[in-house]
């Protein structure tokens, strides 16, 4: 996992990467551009420690616990499109998966899947904004910048830890108490 931070936030996560090499490539060459245009200066270093709360946050939540996003983030590389598609992929819920479809009418654009899917695309900062929650509208998995294995994973990762069963075959390994259904869907 490689996560870049600016004055304002985090501004990137990557993950997974052969190298850190292959993280700073596109990055670089999207800072060099926005740098550009407004006449700014850009100082890259390593600073692990700088990092060490946002990335803690993110290796408990890749091991599988549910945490809070709470830190800050620079989401200035955004259009404003993107940001408002951002915006609302943070709200869906932990262990829960919602459509394109549903996001484009939550952002009062109902025509714009395709568009919602080329913001999902440039996300910056996997997994704090969720994107991988986003599937199908007929529940398939489909698009995730770092494949769909990797969406399958995080997908089934987030739903063993919320309601403790399988998302591919929804079968349970706690069985629900006599009586009651397991209605979550998700």
């Amino acid at each position: 996992m490689y996560v870049a931070k600016s004055a304002k936030g985090i501004c990137r996560i990557s993950f997974p990467h052969d190298s850190e090499e292959d993280f700073l490539r596109p990055f670089i060459r999207d800072i060099t551009s926005r740098v550009e245009k407004t006449n700014g200066s850009i100082k890259i270093q390593r600073n692990d420690l700088f990092l060490k709360p946002e990335t803690d946050v993110l290796k408990k939540y890749f091991q599988g616990k549910t945490v809070s996003f709470d830190f800050p983030l620079d989401l200035d590389q955004g259009t404003p499109f993107q940001q408002k598609v951002w915006e609302k992929l943070r709200e869906i819920p932990y262990g829960e998966c919602r459509s394109y479809k549903w996001v484009a009418k939550e952002i009062g654009q109902p025509l714009a899947t395709r568009a919602v899917g080329m913001a999902n695309n440039k996300n910056p900062v996997p997994p704090v904004i969720p994107c991988h929650r986003i599937i199908g509208s007929d529940g398939s998995l489909v698009g995730y910048a770092f494949g769909i294995s990797v969406k399958k994973q995080l997908l089934e990762m987030e739903r063993h830890t919320v309601h403790n069963c399988n998302i591919l075959t929804g079968s349970s390994t706690l069985s629900p108490p006599h009586g009651a259904s397991d209605e979550s869907g998700g």
